[in-house]
């Protein structure tokens, strides 16, 4: 079984030959320190380090590393999202340095940091903060989704990757519709605004849903004949729970996103891997719903989020992505001994009967060691086999 088929065996909730093994999204990358490191320590070569998402500060993994830890997906990404490290031109803003999105939104960190200190940048200039109407919010200058630019010279990037490989393809953040609001609010105004304004709420998640529906539309006119799936970001929990009651996500955020979901359903066929960090357990039936595939990052170390339970109550709703080994904790903290027995325990878990894709539980940290890094992909092999 190869790469393509192993990942849509699994997806489609049958026992694949091996559990498949993901490296390289938005949400299942590796830092640049980190990857310095690790490829210097297996004394890979990679002449021309990159960044494919600079706000994270997440490497493009190289091809060499790829097929050493045996990873069987690859990404299509607009090729203009991704950066030479030299190339990188960041803005100054006040106490703040960093980079606008194209919604208007400043991703920074502080200007007195050495810009090689900094280890990410976080959302700190937010162009709605002092919006109180919707009309405020509708006649915002939204970007064109229908742009594209973005997306020049990719189909025949992604119809070489499908043909001469036998790689599953899946691709960058191509929606996200509520948890934009917390970006371009700001994470405090958006949950109150949800609370007591739910109208702004509701217009700004209209104006994201109309971005993103003809951004995927298209993207997918492009490219959508070579995939296997797509990736769509929604946080909506913490470390503890839900960040909103789950009636109010039912009534407000899931009619919106739904319409996502069908769009990307009507326009090719693809699988959905929705990604939502924290506890999510109340979310997956509604996920199911929406038309959502698969979840990640699968916080193991967040309330409610034992992988057997995990398995056994939604193992036949979602594919679970994710889930290799406590980030917080485990990944960059423990043992090499610890990992490999963790990963050894994740995989008895959640690997029966298919529906897991086993990759790190978001992105591999600053901080990680190249040993524990090697660590967790080799008791990932060890362990991958049906």
């Amino acid at each position: 079984m190869n790469s393509r088929e192993r990942v849509n065996t699994t997806l489609n909730h049958v026992e694949p030959d091996k559990v498949p093994l993901d490296l390289g999204g938005n949400v299942s990358g590796i830092h640049i320190k980190a990857y310095k490191r690790l490829i210097d320590y297996l004394n890979i070569q990679d002449k021309k380090i990159q960044y494919h998402d600079f706000v994270q500060q997440l490497a493009v993994p190289c091809e060499d590393l790829l097929e050493r830890l045996k990873i069987d997906t690859r990404y299509v990404r607009p090729l203009d999202s991704i950066e030479n490290v030299e190339d990188i031109k960041v803005e100054y803003e006040g106490k703040y340095v960093g980079v606008y999105d194209q919604f208007g939104c400043f991703w920074g960190n502080f200007a007195d940091k050495d810009l090689d200190e900094i280890l990410y940048y976080d959302p700190v200039i937010h162009p709605f903060s002092d919006f109180k109407t919707v009309s405020e919010i509708e006649n915002y200058d939204w970007p064109d989704g229908r742009d594209k630019t973005p997306f020049k010279g990719l189909k025949d990037y992604a119809k070489k990757l499908y043909e001469t490989t036998n790689y599953a393809l899946t691709t960058h953040t191509a929606g996200c519709v509520f948890e934009y609001t917390t970006f371009i609010f700001g994470f405090t105004k958006a949950l109150r605004h949800l609370s007591k304004k739910p109208e702004l709420i509701i217009a700004a998640m209209e104006g994201f849903l109309t971005y993103w529906t003809d951004y995927v539309t298209t993207f997918l006119k492009e490219v959508g004949e070579f995939l296997d799936l797509i990736c769509i970001n929604g946080d909506l929990a913490q470390q503890a729970g839900p960040w909103m009651n789950i009636k109010v996500y039912e009534k407000i955020i899931k009619p919106v996103e739904k319409k996502l979901s069908d769009k990307v359903h009507e326009l090719a066929d693809v699988k959905i891997n929705y990604h939502s960090c924290g506890s999510i357990p109340l979310f997956i039936p509604h996920w199911a719903e929406i038309g959502y595939n698969a979840c990640n990052p699968v916080q193991i170390s967040a309330y409610d989020m034992e992988p057997c339970s995990l398995k056994k109550r939604f193992g036949d709703q979602i594919t679970f992505w994710g889930g290799l080994c406590n980030s917080q904790a485990t990944l960059p903290f423990g043992t090499p001994e610890q990992i490999r027995q963790e990963v050894k325990r994740n995989f008895e878990c959640l690997k029966q009967g298919g529906g897991f894709v086993a990759s790190n539980i978001h992105n591999i940290t600053a901080e990680v060691s190249p040993q524990n890094i090697i660590a967790m992909f080799d008791a990932a092999n060890e362990f991958r086999n049906y």
